[in-house]
């Protein structure tokens, strides 16, 4: 039975709060003509960074928008020990990323990661469609035994809880540096 591994991007493989946050703070706020320090810069979509500043017009918002999920991403360094580790599993298992937000920009951060030929199989899921990480999930696991399958990210509230929710492994990078999760697949006889 194939084992599956699925990762998250954001702050998992690439430290996207460090490199990319602030740009976007920064760019959301002049598109609204507010300080930077007047969005939420815990928010994950638009609407949520923008919360602080009250319901926007419908101009306010396309702004907001194109501001923070602009698709111009720079050269973006893996996490310590990302590609090294992706390697080694490459072939012992079936690699998937599953990533959330704007579809182009997601796709960008991979490219300019260098990260895409590394995965069998990308899923970005838009950050302004209905459902969750959760309903990826399954589907990624449709006919695979959860039990031979780990969810490696960083939110707890998400990717982590819908994969310990499925039955699957889950690592938390926040807890565990890359370089150990090798040896804890193998450990847990996932390799």
């Amino acid at each position: 039975m194939t084992t599956v591994a699925i990762f998250d991007l954001d702050d998992t493989l690439v430290d996207t709060t460090a490199r990319l946050v602030p740009e976007a703070l920064r760019r959301t706020a002049e598109a609204l003509g507010v300080p930077v320090g007047r969005l939420n810069a815990g928010g994950k979509t638009v609407d949520e960074v923008t919360a602080p500043c009250g319901p926007l017009d419908p101009a306010q918002l396309e702004a907001a928008a194109r501001a923070w999920y602009d698709p111009v991403v720079p050269e973006l360094a893996p996490a310590p020990g990302a590609r090294e580790l992706l390697g080694r599993l490459r072939g012992r298992m079936r690699l998937v990323l599953l990533t959330r937000g704007d579809p182009q920009r997601q796709s960008n951060k991979i490219d300019r990661a260098g990260l895409r030929d590394l995965f069998d199989e990308i899923v970005i899921r838009s950050s302004e469609e209905p459902g969750s990480k959760a309903d990826d999930l399954q589907r990624i696991l449709s006919g695979t035994d959860p039990k031979r399958s780990v969810v490696i990210g960083d939110d707890p509230n998400d990717e982590l809880r819908y994969g310990a929710a499925l039955g699957c492994l889950t690592i938390d990078v926040r807890t565990t540096p890359l370089c150990e999760v090798e040896g804890i697949l193998a450990n847990e006889g996932l390799l």
